[in-house]
């Protein structure tokens, strides 16, 4: 009867432990999310940013990016001292629609976990054609031209938080795993 006492005292206290632990990663995971995309987004650009998260959730499950016509293109993309983007899955039918709309990603960004696993830490908005104005722009940003892609991109680091800033190219808390 002790030792059951004890038991329960202690799966108690480490069902207990555990909530405080993940209130706490979550009141956190909240307050840096708002810190970040108050100082870089204002209200259009949150409800623009809402919708993103709202439209590419189901993308967490890498198969379902797949079976909606996601496809690898890339390894996953680092460099050092810069950080990483991750592994690049691109869906060719928006690609080639001119139309930017935030709930439709033209690329979704994956970063392996320690067990291999992918992870949706991103987005990529892309616009093809050569540097002219006007300069695309989507949740108040203005795209930047790559030159080895020959179009207009816009990262949103949507899932993950980005200490150089949430529509930086490259994000310094992540690398890519050695092969």
């Amino acid at each position: 009867m002790k030792n059951q006492k004890i038991k329960k005292y202690f799966t108690g206290t480490l069902v207990l432990s555990t909530l405080l632990i993940m209130a706490f990663f979550a009141v956190n995971f909240t307050f840096v999310q708002a810190h970040d995309e108050e100082s870089e987004c204002d209200r259009d650009c949150r409800k623009a940013l809402a919708s993103a998260r709202a439209a590419t959730a189901k993308y967490h499950n890498v198969n379902q990016a797949i079976a909606d016509g996601f496809v690898p293109v890339s390894p996953c993309v680092a460099v050092p001292g810069l950080g990483a983007m991750g592994i690049h899955y691109v869906n060719f039918a928006r690609a080639g629609n001119p139309n930017l709309n935030p709930a439709e990603p033209e690329t979704l960004l994956y970063m392996p976990d320690e067990n291999g696993d992918l992870r949706l830490v991103g987005l990529e908005y892309v616009r093809f054609g050569p540097p002219i104005p006007p300069v695309p722009m989507l949740f108040g940003q203005e795209f930047h031209y790559d030159s080895n892609l020959g179009a207009y991109t816009l990262h949103v680091w949507a899932w993950r938080n980005n200490p150089s800033g949430m529509f930086a190219p490259f994000n310094p808390k992540l690398g890519c795993p050695a092969n």
